[in-house]
């Protein structure tokens, strides 16, 4: 993802990657509605929702009776075009990456493996080896997508302090004759705990769940060491046909001290680690990488200074900590409590569940949480609001919602008009054609191919817009909305010159450097 947005914005990365080829394992399988936009932006989502499937239920249940579900269809309004878990292997995900990365000739370089990272203000050095064969590389910049074990996070000598979970947990991507259901099943029987997450049409199933004691030791183990485990909680023998994969892993939360030093960025699991529950962890990358590539990509092609790249970890650690936090207490409810408090936790689920479910309110403010749509930027620098609304405001991600395009006559939506590389400028209201060809001249003159000009006049078929922005028939509103799909800038004065103020002091827009950093 982060190289496919380095090329979205002109920038042709390097990437080195240890394994031998595109990996051929599922293993993170929820893409989340916020990811999703992502790959719409780019022009990917299609391909990525033609794979897998979309999961709108979830179900629990305790240890003698269905505690509850969630089911998120029934949110009236989710603020999003993807209002559901969309289930598909990481294999495939990567593949669709891979084949954009392919066709914009972006090179990857297999069975290559960083061994060594000096670095100084300027650049940074690193060694590679590569067929027993050691290669040395100048960069200008280095970003560690490397995972829990990050050579690139060890070689900078970052902490990555945090903990291990009690007990061992398993994998196994199963097929199982005659199965139809799309649900998400959560099963929590005593001293235990197996999820149950469809993701092909065609009955492919993820287990996941706690290994039994007395294979918590074993390193290779077959579905028949977990087969006894998984029977009981269904309560039934599952008829499986095939297992394709299965492996183990130790739960744990860590957190990297810092996410970049001098040249060098951490990104995903480099940064961060916590538990698979709720399906955080790879989409939580995907953000960062988003977060991270516009910012880059300005200081590479010397559009804005290097004090923007600050932002990085000041926006994405404290996210960082809220899903190790989140994950970390639905682990204590779930699995990491006493047995002697189960009727507890069954009740409190229960209750729980039943609260959530009662209101499409309710259900809506849970998925928004889990699909990662409520992550705001509000008091962080790049953040800037004057204006009066309340309800959005400078930080914000720009809401899903539909518009009629008066030029174009057609109807569309905000995110649409976000699918260009660069900042997009939304005017909203009542505004004069002259000048709204001052403001047309002066973005063709100062920010050419940087930022895109959209203007939204009042009309009835455009109120719900209106109505969020918080902007009368006859007000005014500027949206200055970032690469990524958040607010940098909102006011409810029309003026050029505060665009221009905001983009120098506070994005460390360079109106004097056109070109790019030498290589």
């Amino acid at each position: 993802m982060m190289a496919a947005q380095m090329l979205r914005f002109g920038i042709q990365p390097m990437i080195i990657d240890a394994k031998r080829g595109p990996d051929r394992k599922s293993k993170a399988i929820a893409v989340h509605a916020r990811s999703l936009e992502l790959f719409r932006q780019i022009g990917l989502a299609d391909k990525l929702l033609a794979r897998g499937l979309h999961c709108y239920v979830a179900r629990v249940k305790g240890r003698k009776y269905m505690l509850g579900k969630v089911d998120f269809s029934q949110i009236k309004a989710s603020g999003t075009a993807f209002p559901f878990i969309h289930l598909v292997g990481q294999d495939n995900t990567e593949k669709i990456l891979i084949d954009r990365l392919t066709k914009e000739t972006c090179p990857v370089i297999w069975e290559t493996r960083l061994i060594s990272l000096r670095q100084d203000d300027k650049k940074a050095i690193v060694e590679l080896i590569h067929n027993d064969t050691i290669q040395k590389w100048m960069c200008k910049w280095v970003i560690g997508a490397d995972g829990a074990d990050s050579d690139v996070r060890k070689l900078l000598g970052i902490p990555f302090e945090g903990k291990k979970y009690r007990g061992r947990f398993f994998f196994a991507d199963v097929q199982v004759k005659g199965a139809q259901n799309h649900n998400i099943h959560f099963f929590l029987p005593k001293k235990s705990f197996l999820g149950v997450l469809p993701f092909s049409i065609k009955g492919r199933y993820r287990l996941v769940g706690l290994l039994p004691d007395e294979w918590s030791e074993k390193q290779d183990i077959q579905y028949a060491d977990i087969k006894a485990t998984i029977d009981k909680a269904f309560g039934f023998e599952l008829p499986v046909s095939q297992c394709s994969w299965i492996s183990t892993f130790i739960l744990q939360r860590r957190l990297a001290e810092q996410f970049m030093r001098q040249r060098s960025f951490l990104i995903g699991d480099a940064a961060h680690v916590h538990s698979p529950v709720g399906g955080q962890g790879m989409n939580t990358g995907l953000q960062d990488a988003a977060n991270l590539a516009w910012k880059l990509a300005g200081v590479v092609s010397g559009r804005m200074k290097p004090q923007v790249l600050q932002t990085y970890q000041q926006e994405r650690k404290p996210v960082a900590e809220q899903a190790i936090r989140l994950s970390d207490r639905v682990f204590s409810l779930t699995i990491g409590m006493g047995s002697w408090l189960y009727p507890v936790r069954d009740f409190l689920l229960a209750k729980g569940l039943n609260y959530m479910g009662k209101t499409p309110q309710r259900l809506g403010n849970m998925f928004s949480k889990m699909a990662q749509l409520s992550i705001n930027y509000r008091q962080t620098a790049l953040a800037v609001h004057h204006a009066t609304n309340r309800k959005i405001r400078a930080g914000d991600r720009v809401p899903f919602m539909h518009v009629y395009d008066e030029k174009a006559k057609i109807e569309t939506d905000l995110h649409r008009w976000c699918e260009k590389a660069g900042f997009i400028l939304l005017l909203l209201g009542t505004i004069s054609p002259h000048h709204l060809r001052i403001f047309a001249q002066w973005v063709r003159q100062k920010y050419p191919r940087e930022m895109h000009l959209y203007y939204l006049p009042y009309s009835p078929r455009n109120h719900q817009v209106f109505d969020a922005f918080e902007v009368k028939p006859q007000g005014t509103k500027i949206v200055l909305i970032r690469p990524d799909m958040y607010i940098g800038y909102i006011n409810d004065m029309v003026n050029v010159s505060l665009i221009d103020t905001y983009m120098e002091e506070v994005m460390g827009w360079n109106f004097f450097r056109h070109l790019p950093e030498k290589p």
